[in-house]
This record gives structure tokens, C-alpha cells and sequence, in this order.
């Protein structure tokens, strides 16, 4: 079973719940075999709704002045049609903020009359009372970004954003749902990194139960010194503290692992192709965020199932069968699993600097990077 769906948070009076356990148990029964072609669709869905934010982070990929791409409303309604009645989670977006799509309070309406699963990540600005009213019915995990555990660290780094505001939102959303629905989310650099102790009890003030904590990507030069990824002995006795101070205060920390070796991972097969699908801003489908430009093809043009089981998909999962990753995947941190939750993996250090930064480094046998690449830009914009 995918690891990153949780059928076990759907409601079970919902009267599709029962279709959609059917649809997962054929989605794993065809990952076990590794089937080229599938019955099943996609049990998890990323929509990327929205590149547009209220924010201007310097760290982020897209520059504020290119974040001007959002889905439109065909797009949903095609995948609504297509996909809802056997989804079990919906994420929206992985480059903007979600809730300045204008068509957000309309997508959880849809979640909840299809019992779909919300997994969101935002920035925690525009949580008032009215999009909590949308989100609390449907949220299977929140996700707020804290980049820092004091407000000098946090409006820096977040820029737009006030500190206070944003805890005090984040307060009220982990008061409005169920435990084990709100995280707080740090990305790691060197900037920030030593305050992730204080975000752990943060999150226990705030009323959080878990801290996500993994490390930049690096977009552009200038960045490229925040990254501690190429020096593993910062990352443990940070990573120490913080783990002990979780069990304290009865937080989960999933965080950026210390560096290690392959051996310490051991090969699976990803989930993707049989699991999840992406969706872009104009319908194209994506096989992972980490597409190169590659395309399975466009739903508004083509049913989605004849895009899940065409040439790009069956290719991918050809090469899964084999044991010999195709396309993109050889070599993916997604084919990899940890011996256990915070075990030593290998980093990919030119992964997490920019173009210019990697010049010259070695390239890794294993793209970890947190499982996956950043989300390529190849094929969506300005020819990049």
C-alpha cells in the first residue's frame, strides 16, 4: 500500500468509501505485480490549482513576478468527473498557496460530497473562519510552513508574513480539527536550522501533534550557502535535540534524515505509477512533479484513463517490472526505503544546489532529495 494515502481517515458511512477501498485494493494488487496496464485510477491526486501566493519567500522556486499560472475551472470539473468517485486524497498545489485559488471553497464542497481526503499545504495567512469552515469537514492533514521558530527568523524568511498572525491561525485550526490533522513544516537551511527544537514546542503550545523538517532546495546561486546538505556533521546532534524534545512534548517529527550510505536504504518500487497521478494548471498529467517535460497527455483533450494507461505510463511501469528503472527513475529515492523512520540515507548533494552550484560536484548513485526532486518547471513556462 502507498505510504502516502491514508485510506484509514475516510469516512466510513460515506456511500462511495466502500468503491474507493475497492479501487486501492486493485491499485496495490497491480503495484505488487507490476502491471503495465491497470484497472485502477489513481487512489491520491496532486492538482497544482494555483502557482500564485500572498507571500514573496527568497528562497522559493518561482520568483513572484512568474507566479501568475492557476488551474482553470474545466480542469477541476474534468477531474471531479473522472477521478472523485474513486479518489481517497486530493493535494492541491505544490508551488503556490492553495487558498488563493478561486475556486478553493468549491473544491472542498466537491470533497465532501465525493468523500475525498484534503491534504493541504499552506502558508497559514488566509486561514479566517470562513476557509476554516471549508477545510475542517474534509482535512485528512494541514500542513502550515514555519520557517522559523522566533518571529525575526520566521518574517525573514517568509517575507509578507507575520508571525504572530500566522500562530494564532495555526492555534485555531489545530482547535477546529481532530488530532493528528495539523503539522507545522520547516524548511531546513542554515539560517534556521537550530531552531527546530523550538519549533517542536511550538507545535505542542499551538496544539499541533506533529513537525515536518526537510532541506532546501537551493534555485539560485545566492542560496546555494544556505544549504548544510554537504555537511552531514551540523545535521545529528541538531536532529538529537529535537527528536527529544518531540518525545517530550508528544510531537511526531518527520524530519531530514543524517547523512548515510545506500546500503543503508534498501530497493522497493515506487508507488506512483499505480498510486498517484499530478495534474497541471492546463490539464496536463504528470507520472511525478519530477517530469522533465514529459507529459502523459492532456484531459481535456483525452479520458483519463486512455492518459493512465498510454505510452509514458506503460513505459515507467515496464521498467519497474524489470527491475530496471526507465524514463526518470533510475536511481529515485522513491525506489528506496529506510530501515526505519530517521535511519541514515544518501543525500544527493547537487541536488539541492542551484545550476551553477553543481558544477563540478559528483554525481550520486541515489537521488534521495527527500524521495523526489523539486517540481520541474521544464515544459510549463518561458521554455524553461
Amino acid at each position: 500500500m502507498d505510504p502516502y494515502i491514508d485510506a484509514e481517515r475516510l469516512d466510513r458511512r460515506h456511500p462511495l468509501t466502500a468503491r474507493k477501498l475497492a479501487n486501492l485494493r486493485l491499485a496495490d494488487r497491480a503495484h505488487a505485480e507490476r502491471a503495465e496496464e491497470v484497472v485502477a485510477r489513481p487512489a491520491k491526486v496532486t492538482l497544482q490549482t494555483n502557482d500564485l501566493c500572498n507571500l514573496a519567500c527568497p528562497h522559493c522556486q518561482i520568483p513572484p513576478p512568474e507566479k501568475r499560472a492557476r488551474m482553470d475551472r474545466r480542469v477541476l470539473d474534468r477531474v471531479i468527473e473522472e477521478l472523485f468517485p474513486t479518489l481517497i486524497e486530493l493535494h492541491p498545489t505544490n508551488l503556490g498557496e492553495p487558498l488563493l485559488w478561486p475556486h478553493f471553497e468549491d473544491l472542498c464542497s466537491a470533497l465532501k460530497r465525493f468523500g475525498v481526503l484534503l491534504d493541504l499545504t499552506t502558508n497559514g495567512l488566509l486561514l479566517d473562519e470562513a476557509r476554516l469552515g471549508w477545510i475542517t469537514p474534509v482535512a485528512r492533514v494541514v500542513r502550515v510552513s514555519f520557517d522559523g521558530a522566533t518571529a525575526s527568523t520566521f518574517e525573514r524568511l517568509r517575507s509578507g508574513a507575520r508571525f504572530d498572525r500566522v500562530c494564532e491561525n495555526t492555534r485555531r485550526l489545530c482547535a477546529a480539527t481532530r488530532p493528528g490533522t495539523v503539522a507545522l513544516q520547516m524548511t531546513l537551511m542554515r539560517s534556521n536550522y537550530q531552531e527546530l527544537a523550538a519549533l517542536v514546542r511550538l507545535a505542542a503550545d499551538l496544539g499541533a501533534n506533529a513537525v515536518n523538517a526537510y532541506h532546501l532546495f537551493s534555485f539560485r546561486p545566492e542560496w546555494d550557502e544556505e544549504s548544510i546538505v554537504g555537511e552531514p556533521e551540523l545535521w545529528p546532534p541538531v536532529l538529537d535535540h529535537a527528536l527529544s524534545e518531540a518525545a517530550r512534548c508528544g510531537v511526531t517529527l518527520r524530519c531530514a534524515e543524517p547523512a548515510g550510505h545506500v546500503g543503508d536504504v534498501r530497493p522497493t518500487a515506487c508507488h506512483l505509477p499505480w498510486h498517484q497521478a499530478w495534474v497541471d494548471y492546463d490539464g496536463e498529467v504528470l507520472p511525478c512533479h519530477s517530469h522533465g517535460g514529459d507529459s502523459a497527455g492532456n484531459l481535456l483533450r483525452e479520458p483519463f484513463m486512455a492518459l493512465w494507461n498510454g505510452a509514458l505510463y506503460r513505459r515507467i511501469r515496464a521498467g519497474h517490472a524489470r527491475s530496471c528503472p526507465t524514463w526518470r527513475c533510475d536511481g529515485c529515492g522513491m525506489n528506496f526505503e529506510k530501515r526505519s523512520e530517521h535511519a541514515p540515507v544518501p543525500y544527493d548533494v547537487e541536488a539541492f544546489v542551484s545550476p551553477e552550484g553543481r558544477r563540478g560536484l559528483p554525481l550520486s548513485p541515489v537521488r534521495w532529495s527527500g524521495r523526489m526532486r523539486p517540481f520541474e518547471l521544464v515544459g510549463r513556462r518561458h521554455g524553461r
